[in-house]
């Protein structure tokens, strides 16, 4: 669905907090099937200029899914790649984003009410306190799937008003997130020195079978444990 054209100065500044985080690396089949259980639904790039314009379900899910193949190959896929396409939006309400404007035919998607906010995610591990870091960037960081964010307060960018999430209509969409997450992924059992410690990002269970070849991991030394 085309988006409307509008301006700050007609729409305000959106503004969340409180938000709730998934990080999750999972294959392609079990992405898919989190699509399939959203049913209608509208992705949107959030990050640098576009044509305003949904990006396809296909084509989301096929890039994504020659990264994890990249993965399964013992190679790391684009780093640029990766940050710009998974930056985007998942709603079920178009009327949730708007698109400004700028010279040459081109548009930035802002947001108006709260969407589900999807991205590239990276962790870090840090062998001086043995601490697993999620969403940090630099130097070390290991590529582990999406990032899943959604808040919980947010304001009305023209009234000011603090509103409950309940009143969005994005909330559901994430709740079916939150419950794939439990069904089809579990936190992730890191073996480092022969010590393992079970981390809150989590891994899909289709991944235990090749995630030894995570290029990254092998370059730290870092194992998952394979039950």
């Amino acid at each position: 669905m085309t988006l409307r054209v509008s301006t700050p100065q007609q729409e305000g500044v959106y503004q969340g907090s409180k938000y709730l985080k998934h990080q999750v690396l999972c294959d392609a089949e079990e992405l898919k099937r989190l699509m399939d259980r959203l049913g209608s639904f509208f992705i949107y790039h959030l990050t640098g200029l576009n044509d305003g314009e949904p990006i396809g379900h296909a084509r989301f899910l096929g890039e994504y899914a020659g990264w994890i193949e990249e993965l399964k190959e013992g190679r790391i896929p684009s780093d640029g790649a990766l940050r710009t396409t998974l930056a985007c939006a998942w709603t079920v309400d178009a009327d949730s984003l708007w698109k400004q404007e700028v010279p040459g035919n081109r548009y930035i998607v802002k947001v108006a009410r709260p969407v589900v906010q999807v991205q590239a995610h990276f962790f870090t591990y840090s062998p001086i306190d043995e601490v697993f870091r999620p969403m940090t960037m630099g130097a070390g960081n290991i590529f582990w799937g999406l990032q899943f964010s959604f808040p919980q307060i947010y304001q009305d960018p023209k009234t000011m008003e603090l509103l409950e999430i309940e009143e969005c209509s994005n909330a559901e969409l994430f709740q079916t997130i939150k419950q794939w997450v439990r069904d089809e992924t579990r936190a992730t059992p890191f073996v480092v020195n022969g010590k393992k410690t079970n981390v809150p990002i989590r891994l899909g269970k289709g991944c235990f079978s090749w995630i030894h070849k995570h290029p990254q991991l092998i370059e730290q030394k870092i194992g998952v444990h394979a039950n």
